[in-house]
C-alpha cells in the first residue's frame, strides 16, 4: 500500500469515527434535552396544581370566615337571638345559615375541581388539604348527636350542587362559580328535594335552641384552623377576629346581644 492509499484509508477512518461520534453526541444531547424537558414539565405540573388550588383560596377563605362568623353568633346569642335579629326578614335566619354551609361546601368543591383539572401536587396545599379534611371529619362526626351533621358524601353532594364551571371570554379558559344567595334562597324555598340536603341544619337548630353548642364549637375551631392556613395574613378575611370560641361547653351560653366587634360585623 503506497502512501497515498494509506492516507486515504486514514482519512476515511477519521470520517467514519467523526460521523459515529457526532451521532452519539447528538443522541446524548437529545436524551439530556428530553430529560430536562420532562423535569421542567414535572415542575410545571406541580406548580400548576398548586396555582390552581391557590386560585380559589380567597373565595374559600371568605366562605369559611362567613360560616365561622355565623356559628360564632349562634353560640354567643343562641338561635332565638339570631331569629330575633332577622325577624323582619322572614325565614332569613334559617335560609342564610343553610346557605353559608352550602357556600363553603361549594368552594371546597371548586378547589377540588381546580386541582383535578391540573396535575401534580404542592407541599403547602397539602397542609391546606389536611385542614380541610379536619373540617370534613368534624362535620361528619356523630358523637355529639345529629345536629349540623353532614357525612362526607353529603358535603361533596352539596358542593356539587353549588358549583359549576363558567366560560370566559377566552374560549379555552373557564372559571369556577359557586351559586350565590339569591339563586340558593329561591331553590331552597321552592325545591323540596334540594332543601332535603340541609335537614342537618334544622336538626342542629333544635339542639342549639336546647343549649347544646358542642358540635358548632368544634366546627368553628376547625374552620378557624383552616382559615389560618388559607389566609395567614388575613388579606382576604380582614375584619374577622379568627379565634376559637372559649366558653364552658357543659353549659348553655347566656343570651347576649349579637356579636358586633370587628370579628363579625361583615356577617352575611
Amino acid at each position: 500500500m503506497d502512501s497515498k492509499t494509506a492516507l486515504a484509508v486514514v482519512a476515511m477512518l477519521f470520517s467514519v469515527v467523526s460521523v459515529v461520534l457526532s451521532g452519539w453526541f447528538s443522541i446524548r444531547a437529545a436524551r439530556i434535552r428530553s430529560e430536562l424537558e420532562a423535569e421542567q414539565e414535572k415542575r410545571k405540573a406541580a406548580q400548576s396544581a398548586l396555582k390552581a388550588a391557590q386560585a380559589v383560596y380567597e373565595p374559600l377563605a371568605q366562605a369559611a370566615a362567613e360560616l365561622q362568623s355565623r356559628i360564632f353568633n349562634i353560640v354567643e346569642t343562641g338561635w332565638v337571638g339570631i331569629v330575633k335579629r332577622y325577624e323582619t326578614h322572614g325565614d332569613y335566619a334559617e335560609t342564610s345559615t343553610a346557605f353559608l354551609f352550602a357556600h363553603y361546601f361549594g368552594w371546597i368543591e371548586a378547589r377540588r375541581q381546580a386541582v383535578l383539572s391540573s396535575s401534580g401536587e404542592g407541599d403547602r396545599d397539602q397542609i391546606v388539604q389536611d385542614r380541610i379534611d379536619a373540617v370534613v371529619t368534624t362535620l361528619r362526626r356523630s358523637e355529639d348527636g345529629e345536629g349540623f351533621l353532614f357525612f362526607a358524601a353529603e358535603q361533596r353532594a352539596i358542593g356539587e350542587l353549588m358549583f359549576s364551571w363558567q366560560p370566559t371570554r377566552n374560549a379555552e379558559a373557564r372559571e369556577p362559580y359557586v351559586m350565590g344567595y339569591a339563586a340558593f334562597a329561591g331553590r331552597y324555598r321552592e325545591d323540596a328535594e334540594f332543601r332535603h340536603w340541609f335537614t342537618p341544619i334544622g336538626t342542629g337548630i333544635g339542639r342549639v335552641s336546647a343549649g347544646d353548642n358542642h358540635r358548632l364549637i368544634d366546627i368553628h375551631r376547625a374552620l378557624v384552623e383552616l382559615i389560618d392556613q388559607l389566609d395567614s395574613k388575613h388579606r382576604y378575611t380582614y375584619g374577622y377576629e379568627l379565634r376559637p370560641i372559649e366558653i364552658d361547653v357543659g353549659e348553655a351560653p347566656p343570651p347576649t346581644a349579637p356579636h358586633q366587634d370587628a370579628t363579625q360585623v361583615r356577617e352575611a
